[in-house]
């Protein structure tokens, strides 16, 4: 009886496990061979020979000859990230020959082009900056990131695929690593693939940053998530097979498959402890069709049939997310009164909702890659606005905290120990909190107790929470005052 259970579980939520190829070059070339013509795959494979060359004797963490990173990169660009374009592809092998190898800019145009060259150049970090601090540095790097996406829009993409294939491997980090990648990924690399529409890999990217952060709170939700799918399992067939139905007896045959929110959204939804089940958008079905008249008609067919929730219901269609996103959400009454979402979309929109700009190379194929990044920066608000910073905002410094806090985040609230109210970026963490409550706080902060549980300086909060600094046992060299509200705060003690 379990294992029935599990099996339908498994075959409407499939798991999706990380690959491991015996031949990740000879699975990349297959993969090429299905969007790239004879002289495109030859750029890929000498990027590739080239990039093996220039990191012969190098290895990763795990020991493994260090080649077989740009090699996964290049594979999630292309898969993962649906970005179907050789010359990024070839970058994407060569991406850390520049700052690991020693190559030069210059090398790189003649032996490929000023594309492959440009696109390495925008993902390079520079070493040999004088900064005071590792983390200047690396804020300066997330600076010159920002200013070469302005350039080119695939940079983001092949960060994106780069940051997915180290945090796919964190566990080769010391623990202090990989709490510290991933609360960078949640603060700029998040952000920035929401803000492209890069959907599908911002959730991985979240979850496998939340696990490592707080694997406490991630294994909770991954129980009450799993727990959720096997007690209402019935249910959900009841209602995919209702809407089957519902689209077939009308002449329709869309794709239909359920889909469940990622762990870490579940985390930021759940607010004032309430029920995973309450959650309106936690179980939704996408339900993809050819045109925008047949959408119509399943939408009219859906209302007729289901109750309608009306405050959950959205039309992305009409009113688009910035990043491209469009769908018709329509929330239905299930039974006991727990909502699900039903998701409307057509093909063309399908591909732009789960990788973003990067489908507008197959949406728009005569149009170039320019052209695309002209239109990004005049009718986008996200590069509009990033342009418009980094001409106004002259320092490095400057225009990352803007950015960071302004551009790559929504907004939460959150509340310290004498009650007053906090706004911060949605991915902000404990320390983020400490500096903008004052900058000495940050120094003096070891830790926090957010809802009563001890966590550390690199925890990500979420709306609503309740959260106690902890400071050095010394008094604070700053007098307590109104602008910054906290205390020392021993162990044992909790929120109250």
């Amino acid at each position: 009886m379990l294992e029935e259970l599990m099996n339908k579980v498994l075959k409407l939520f499939p798991i999706k496990k990380n690959a491991k190829h015996t031949n990740i070059f000879e699975e990349l070339i297959h993969e090429a061979k299905k969007y790239f013509n004879n002289e495109e795959i030859l750029l890929i494979k000498k990027a590739y020979l080239i990039a093996k060359d220039l990191h012969r004797g190098q290895k990763r963490n795990s020991g493994e000859p260090y080649i077989i990173h740009p090699l996964y990169v290049a594979y999630y660009l292309l898969t993962e990230l649906e970005l179907h374009d050789a010359n990024s592809i070839a970058a994407s092998l060569l991406h850390d020959t520049v700052e690991d190898c020693g190559i030069t800019h210059e090398f790189l145009t003649k032996r490929f082009n000023q594309d492959v060259a440009n696109l390495v150049l925008g993902v390079t970090k520079m070493k040999d900056l004088d900064f005071t601090s590792k983390e200047e540095k690396e804020e300066y790097n997330n600076y010159l990131l920002l200013k070469y996406i302005l350039q080119d829009y695939r940079v983001i993409y092949i960060k994106l695929a780069d940051r997915l294939h180290n945090m796919k491997t964190l566990d080769y980090k010391s623990e202090a690593k990989r709490r510290k990648k991933s609360a960078e990924t949640l603060r700029i690399f998040v952000p920035l693939a929401t803000h492209v529409g890069a959907n599908i890999v911002r959730d991985e990217l979240a979850d496998i940053s939340f696990k490592y952060l707080n694997n406490r709170s991630y294994r909770e939700i991954k129980g009450m998530s799993e727990d959720y799918k096997r007690k209402h399992i019935s249910e959900i067939e009841v209602t995919l097979n209702q809407l089957k139905n519902l689209l077939i007896n009308n002449g329709i045959t869309p794709e239909i498959r359920p889909h469940m929110m990622n762990r870490f959204a579940i985390y930021q939804g759940l607010i004032d402890n309430k029920k995973i089940s309450l959650l309106p958008n936690l179980l939704s079905y996408h339900i993809m069709v050819e045109n925008i008249d047949e959408l119509n008609i399943i939408a009219k067919k859906i209302s007729e049939k289901f109750e309608i929730m009306p405050e959950y219901s959205k039309d992305f269609i009409k009113n688009p997310r910035n990043n491209g996103y469009q769908a018709l959400h329509l929330s239905i009454k299930g039974r006991k009164g727990i909502p699900y979402q039903i998701r409307l979309f057509t093909k063309k929109m399908s591909l732009v909702n789960s990788y973003g700009f990067a489908a507008l190379l197959d949406i728009y194929p005569n149009k170039t890659v320019n052209e695309i990044q002209r239109d990004l920066i005049k009718d986008n608000e996200f590069f509009a606005s990033l342009d418009k910073n980094y001409k106004l905002y002259k320092k490095p410094f400057e225009l990352i905290n803007k950015s960071v806090r302004e551009l790559l985040a929504d907004k939460i609230m959150v509340y310290v120990a004498n009650g007053a109210l906090y706004c911060l970026p949605a991915m902000s963490t404990v320390a983020d909190l400490a500096d903008k409550i004052h900058s000495k706080l940050k120094e003096e902060a070891i830790g926090a107790m957010v809802n009563g549980v001890e966590v550390d300086l690199n925890f990500p909060l979420k709306d609503n929470d309740r959260i106690v600094i902890i400071t050095k046992e010394k008094s604070l060299p700053i007098k307590l005052d109104q602008s910054y509200p906290t205390r020392i705060l021993k162990k044992e003690e909790s929120f109250q």
